[in-house]
């Protein structure tokens, strides 16, 4: 026999009833505003997104169009050559993300190399330019701020270095910035893809002829533990790092005369291009 309810008791039950549908109600609304909240932040991040490849895509365009205008040197053959290997392997990267399924970090790692190509594009032009331009900017300043004292003390202290030489009035600036900057870049990739764990991870990598994994080898490893397993943004982190030890090679050539016969826009050009590279390869790396 059903026990029968006080009026008390059902006033009570309805309370709970309806505090119940209210809890739920606050509940959705919560999670319909937690909803937007995000969607509003995918979309600002998506609008951020575009606008910057826009933008890089606007210089790059600019910058391979100026190139295509300046006056040739022989000097600086080897170095225009490379701007435009690292062109054409971007180009091989941004057709793979027209037609490939990229994941979220491949396509920011692709916006990245889009600025790398138009960085080489734009210091082969300021060293095919026979003009100056003021000293509005210290040599000394950098961009760089705790990527590589956060893989190795040595190597910010080899950057501070090669920075430090870095003077207009110093005749072997050329020499003395180029075997430091060099040995950053390169020592990068060695700290973060250690010669024993490729062999771990990969037994069958490609190797140097001294039994060392490839240049080629660290970077897919690298890329690949990001998630990103792309044959054409492996060719052309390879590519960019060749591109900048190409500017190396021509940069250490003039080690006479004041700051090693380049001006002061060619010296911030340089000094440029190779932060952007430290930085590139800094978030491939992921430490």
């Amino acid at each position: 026999m059903a026990r029968k309810v006080t009026p008390a008791q059902f006033n009570r039950m309805a309370r709970q009833a309806e505090q119940k549908q209210k809890n739920a109600i606050n509940k959705h609304n919560s999670q319909v505003k937690k909803l937007q909240r995000d969607i509003n932040s995918y979309n600002r991040q998506v609008a951020a997104y575009n606008s910057r490849v826009r933008s890089h895509n606007r210089r790059l365009q600019a910058e391979m169009n100026r190139l295509q205008r300046v006056r040739s040197t022989t000097r600086f053959v080897a170095v225009q050559s490379a701007t435009l290997t690292l062109h054409a392997a971007f180009d091989e990267v941004d057709r793979a993300v027209e037609h490939g399924d990229w994941t979220d970090e491949g396509l920011q790692l692709a916006d990245l190399a889009e600025g790398e190509a138009a960085n080489s594009a734009a210091v082969v032009n300021a060293l095919l330019d026979e003009g100056d331009a003021p000293n509005t900017t210290d040599l000394r300043t950098t961009v760089i701020t705790n990527e590589l004292a956060g893989i190795s003390a040595d190597l910010d202290n080899r950057w501070r270095g090669a920075l430090f030489s870095l003077d207009s009035q110093n005749p072997d600036a050329a020499r003395h910035f180029c075997t430091s900057a060099r040995e950053v870049l390169v020592m990068m990739l060695d700290f973060a893809a250690p010669d024993d764990e490729i062999f771990l991870e990969v037994p069958d990598c490609q190797k140097t002829p001294t039994g060392q994994p490839t240049r080629r080898e660290k970077i897919s490893y690298l890329l690949a533990k990001r998630g990103v397993d792309e044959v054409s943004l492996t060719a052309f982190v390879e590519t960019d790092i060749n591109d900048v030890l190409s500017l190396f090679r021509v940069f250490n050539e003039g080690t006479h005369g004041s700051a090693g016969k380049f001006s002061m826009l060619q010296l911030r050009s340089i000094k440029d291009r190779v932060e952007g590279a430290v930085k590139f390869i800094h978030h491939i790396i992921a430490i």
